[in-house]
């Protein structure tokens, strides 16, 4: 015998952080940002025998002539019991319509797709997830690539079960290596920032969304989720002290010319050395790597004190370590520092033990076109295709009435 209810936040926090499913998306933390939002938010449940079985952090906002619904990242539900979320489904349908509901929007964190880092499909899609909310009214929203919002349908991930630091590093592709190895050339540094400095964060997201034309979330999100998220949301900076960097670089180009003085007298004495003839031509195509070092660092020597280059959002849940938003200044672009805050985090999240390391959006596209799924391949990892987004029109009535009024207001505004 099922029984659908509201549930305290306590039950549903110990029941999401168990779930095979869990999210940060549907956890209580996210639940008081939702609130912060504008949104109104509840935490329902269906239990058996008592026992709480199935749960959801419903979100809902007014809209023309009733509510809108929404489960980011949910139902947590055993999607191959029947009964089960049929009962759940038809319990939400008379609860929200009760509630003067017009439609609910869900995004099961379900895979559909299993693929390799190279987006080929493993074995068979979850069609059986899919059948089953069709069923029971559903619209599915389609299986669309593209970056799409907060809980994108493609993600990358990284497995870290077994993993110390050293196998961790070992499983990088060479290209990743050689990029943290370059930022610890360059002294590139990582650290948190604090509430304070959040604006710092902000002014960072604003300048690589406008660049890179998406939507940047207002300063007021991003201190949201410090305040809400805790410990839990780790805003990430790497900063560069360039005239440290710039003295290093120097003083590296001093002990050169310095081996290179040495071998031009062993050069005088015995030209045709075969030993040092190469390590001439080694030392001086150095040297040369170094001036260009020093004449393009000459653009930064006005810089005082540690300079933020880039920064990333990264949210930790029992079962996951979220790279969530990033930034990255064009001028200082060729510091690799997002790969040192990539290595920082993942060694973190291996030494918390935490399992899986979510890279989160890609665009779904293999066909070379998407930096950023290049970026995260070079870490290695797997591509999941999720399910993607579903619509229950709970009073066709109203919503009849709300997509003509939303089309005649479209039509006006141009």
């Amino acid at each position: 015998m099922y029984n659908f209810s509201i549930i305290n936040e306590d039950e549903f926090q110990q029941f999401s952080d168990q779930h095979p499913q869990a999210t940060f998306l549907q956890t209580v933390k996210m639940g008081n940002l939702r609130k912060k939002r504008h949104w109104q938010v509840e935490y329902v449940g269906v239990k058996q025998d008592g026992v709480l079985i199935g749960a959801a952090l419903l979100a809902h906002m007014k809209i023309k002539l009733g509510y809108y619904y929404e489960i980011d990242g949910g139902m947590l539900v055993d999607y191959t019991n029947t009964d089960l979320v049929s009962y759940f489904v038809e319990s939400l349908k008379t609860y929200i319509k009760k509630n003067n509901g017009i439609y609910l929007s869900i995004k099961p964190n379900l895979v559909y797709q299993e693929r390799d880092w190279n987006g080929q499909a493993i074995g068979e899609p979850n069609k059986k997830a899919y059948d089953l909310l069709s069923s029971l009214g559903f619209h599915h929203e389609g299986f669309e690539s593209g970056f799409s919002g907060d809980s994108p349908r493609w993600i990358f991930a990284k497995a870290l079960v077994g993993m110390d630091q050293d196998s961790l590093w070992k499983s990088y592709q060479k290209s990743a290596q050689y990029s943290i190895k370059k930022t610890q050339e360059y002294g590139v540094k990582v650290r948190e920032l604090s509430y304070e400095e959040l604006p710092k964060f902000k002014e960072l997201t604003a300048h690589t969304s406008e660049r890179r034309q998406f939507h940047d979330k207002d300063l007021a999100y991003y201190q949201a989720v410090y305040q809400e998220f805790g410990e839990s949301a780790k805003f990430i900076v790497a900063e560069i002290n360039f005239a440290d960097y710039i003295h290093n670089i120097r003083e590296k180009e001093r002990h050169l010319k310095e081996k290179l003085a040495t071998i031009y007298m062993d050069l005088e004495a015995n030209p045709n050395s075969r030993k040092k003839n190469n390590q001439k031509r080694e030392f001086e195509d150095e040297l040369k790597t170094f001036e260009k070092r020093i004449a393009d660092a000459d653009e930064f020597k006005s810089l005082e004190g540690d300079v933020i280059v880039a920064g990333a959002l990264f949210i930790q849940h029992p079962q996951e370590v979220v790279y969530l938003f990033s930034g990255t200044y064009d001028q200082y672009k060729k510091f690799y520092a997002p790969y040192m805050i990539q290595h920082d985090m993942m060694r973190y999240t291996v030494a918390q033990k935490i399992p899986t390391y979510n890279f989160y959006g890609v665009s779904g596209l293999f066909d070379g076109s998407d930096g950023v799924l290049k970026f995260k391949q070079s870490f290695t990892g797997y591509v999941e295709e999720h399910i993607g987004s579903f619509d229950l029109i709970v009073n066709p009535v109203k919503y009849k009435l709300y997509t003509a009024l939303k089309n005649v207001v479209g039509k006006l505004r141009g």
